[in-house]
């Protein structure tokens, strides 16, 4: 098995795929960072750490690909609105087909995305005169992908305690989560204000 050097933190996230040797396993780190999500300033990520790692395997006329992401990005809670880190893990194998024949709407560009160009994910096209394939599309829409329907807090004991009183969206059962450890909590403690809410609500 023959291993590609490492990219470093500069990538362009793109893989020259005119200079690997049929039959060889490639393997590139891509680092998955501030500046990475910068590449898409609209996008609700504007942080993050962790790393793409994408093992190449080049045949005649496709690559297989196995990529894995491992990462954290900061994301806003939807429960109480402060910032909180969100685990990011995905595992995909696509498979990148080089043909001058590309169905209509299949081509896969880096400024284009899988719903887009009606590919499901799993399987890419190029073309052989493309120079390189990039990476970096296809690793943000897959952390993009694999983040929670609903952005919160693992655990609500983690959250604002004062947004949560001011919106008052917690249930009887959150609240009676929340308040039994107010006991160990100074008075001016984070959960003060929620015992007291839950007295005035028993009243």
């Amino acid at each position: 098995m023959q291993s590609h050097p490492k990219v470093s933190a500069d990538t362009t996230y793109k893989i020259d795929f005119h200079g690997l040797k049929t039959g060889e396993t490639y393997s590139y780190d891509f680092p998955v960072n501030d500046r990475f999500f910068g590449r898409w300033p609209e996008s609700e990520v504007a942080h993050g750490q962790g790393q793409a790692r994408v093992e190449v395997v080049k045949h005649a006329s496709m690559m297989e690909l196995s990529v894995a992401i491992d990462a954290e990005v900061l994301l806003t809670c939807d429960r109480c609105l402060d910032e909180f880190l969100c685990p990011v893990h995905f595992e995909g194998r696509p498979v990148v087909k080089i043909s001058d024949s590309i169905p209509e709407g299949e081509r896969y560009s880096g400024d284009a995305h899988r719903e887009a160009n009606n590919s499901d994910g799993d399987v890419l096209w190029i073309s052989p005169a493309d120079d390189s394939l990039d990476m970096g599309q296809y690793i943000y829409e897959s952390i993009m992908l694999s983040l929670p329907f609903q952005r919160v807090h693992r655990n609500i004991g983690e959250c604002n305690p004062d947004m949560l009183k001011r919106f008052r969206i917690v249930t009887e059962s959150e609240f009676d989560d929340l308040t039994r450890g107010a006991a160990a909590e100074e008075a001016d403690g984070p959960f003060a204000s929620l015992a007291g809410l839950k007295e005035d609500k028993d009243r």
